[in-house]
């Protein structure tokens, strides 16, 4: 037989839900200042929104997978407060919730956005 096998198996895949931020991309992510410009919590909200893009995507390699969230971490929006709040999403209002930062905000939104039925099941 002569096959040709790659080094890399689908074993050595994973799906973006599964991907887990390594230290090198948290190293990354702070060396480059995209820690400092989105907080903590900014980038928190900015992982939660890669994923849930992602979500669909075919299992990749975790290299790829860090290449891909640092991408997306240098193209995220800093917090502002003179950005508009979003409300047409599901269940959104004018009025801020009290106590939530705009990235909480965010989060809560994007949960609901998940959770809610698309009519499709």
């Amino acid at each position: 037989m002569n096959r040709r096998y790659s080094s890399s198996s689908a074993a050595d895949l994973t799906s973006a839900t599964d991907w887990q931020v390594d230290d090198a991309s948290l190293s990354w992510a702070q060396q480059q200042g995209h820690l400092a410009r989105l907080g903590e919590q900014g980038l928190q909200a900015a992982d939660a929104k890669w994923r849930h893009y992602r979500s669909a995507w075919s299992p990749r390699p975790t290299a790829a997978w860090a290449a891909d969230w640092q991408s997306w971490i240098a193209r995220e929006h800093t917090p502002a407060p003179q950005r508009p709040n979003l409300y047409a999403l599901p269940g959104g209002s004018p009025a801020p919730q009290a106590g939530m930062t705009k990235a909480d905000q965010h989060m809560a939104a994007l949960l609901a956005a998940v959770d809610e039925p698309t009519g499709t099941e």
